[in-house]
């Protein structure tokens, strides 16, 4: 008998609340406004996460969180209270909360984010409010040739239904060409109200298509159909392995 399948994380979520600011003292509190960003290491995958900390009308704090690589932006932070030594934030959307220990520049946390019974070392750097997602993949030699087949055989929005031991999940991933020349791409985990999740290595070879989404620690293998209007495969996540066929959808 198979050992029972493991069960697939769900992925991270947002939920509107109500915000909620602490703050004590008005001079730290200045210290900590902008843009902090942080990569949470949990093995197979890893995740960038970004703090945006803003003074709020009326005096005190206020914030929100993002997770990029699961395509998650805008998670109200439901409190932040700064000392001249320590940061805490509470994000009750997701269970989680961050303490960490400023720097005497300001400029840098050191500390531990915590999820549910779980506890992560989270270093924060203050910088630019950009995306860490935007910026351009840099593809091996080997990959680049492949990746711009996929961008010139494959490009479209293809969709499909993951069969897991809970529920079945709709996928749809879309493939797109930049400027360059090159395949990029987005999923969206329909049945869980995700946002466009980045996919990365997307390589087209010998009519074998391969990608990464990186920010739920997930790969897809298949092949593409003769007419190339079908892929049929399969997705690895976490230790398990599911089919998954994904049909392109017919455009005008």
């Amino acid at each position: 008998m198979n050992a029972p399948m493991k069960k697939l994380p769900a992925l991270l979520a947002s939920a509107l609340i109500l915000l909620s600011t602490v703050t004590h003292g008005a001079e730290p509190a200045k210290t900590v406004t902008g843009h902090w960003h942080g990569l949470l290491d949990a093995g197979s995958v890893k995740l960038h996460v970004v703090f945006h900390i803003s003074q709020a009308t009326g005096g005190g704090l206020t914030a929100t969180m993002d997770s990029p690589d699961q395509g998650v932006r805008g998670i109200p932070v439901d409190s932040v209270t700064v000392t001249d030594k320590e940061l805490i934030m509470e994000v009750k959307a997701v269970r989680g909360g961050y303490k960490g220990t400023l720097d005497p520049s300001a400029d840098t946390v050191v500390g531990q984010w915590t999820q549910g019974p779980n506890s992560l070392p989270l270093k924060l750097t203050k910088g630019a409010g950009t995306d860490p997602t935007t910026a351009v993949e840099v593809l091996s030699p080997a990959d680049l040739p492949t990746n711009k087949d996929a961008a010139q055989k494959i490009t479209g929005i293809w969709n499909g239904a993951l069969v897991t031991p809970g529920p079945t999940l709709r996928l749809r991933v879309t493939i797109s060409k930049t400027a360059s020349g090159a395949a990029t791409g987005t999923m969206v985990s329909l049945d869980q109200g995700t946002g466009e999740i980045p996919v990365r290595a997307i390589t087209l070879k010998e009519g074998k298509v391969r990608f990464e989404v990186p920010g739920v620690g997930g790969l897809y293998e298949g092949t593409l159909a003769s007419d190339g209007t079908r892929l049929s495969g399969q997705w690895q996540q976490q230790g398990n392995t599911l089919p998954l066929d994904l049909q392109k959808t017919k455009t005008e």
